[in-house]
């Protein structure tokens, strides 16, 4: 959920962060909440192009790994900072964390299991930031 924040201004830091991910990344959903609340996801418009993750089991070792259309990791913390460049004042609300100009985005979390850790930065194939 984005704060004080236009719809033409998250459409600019998607224009931005689409020039590192080859135009692949796309508003999954868009949702108005009201005047200055917006809830979004991101995707990616192919699941083996830039940007794209993969599902938690192949990387637990339970099957082979398989491309999603889910934007990942670096996609949303690339797209954050992308937002607070055009707009100091917004923020966000995401799993339980805030975002904003102080901080907050990059903070990596498992996806996986206790016995399966899977960090979410290492769900994706963008080698600048791969944490094996």
């Amino acid at each position: 959920m984005i704060t004080n924040a236009t719809k033409e201004q998250l459409n600019q830091a998607l224009k931005t962060i689409n020039k590192r991910y080859d135009g692949n990344v796309e508003f999954n959903r868009f949702d108005i909440v009201s005047k200055n609340r917006i809830a979004f996801t991101l995707r990616v418009k192919h699941s083996h192009g830039k940007g794209s993750r993969y599902g938690q089991s192949g990387l637990m070792g339970m099957g082979t790994k398989r491309h999603l259309i889910s934007a990942c990791w670096h996609v949303h913390g690339y797209y954050f900072e992308a937002l607070l460049a055009v707009n100091p004042d917004a923020f966000v609300k995401t799993h339980g964390r805030t975002m904003d100009k102080n901080g907050g985005n990059w903070i990596d979390w498992n996806i996986g299991s206790m016995v399966h850790p899977v960090s979410y930065s290492s769900a994706c194939d963008c080698s600048e930031w791969r944490i094996d």
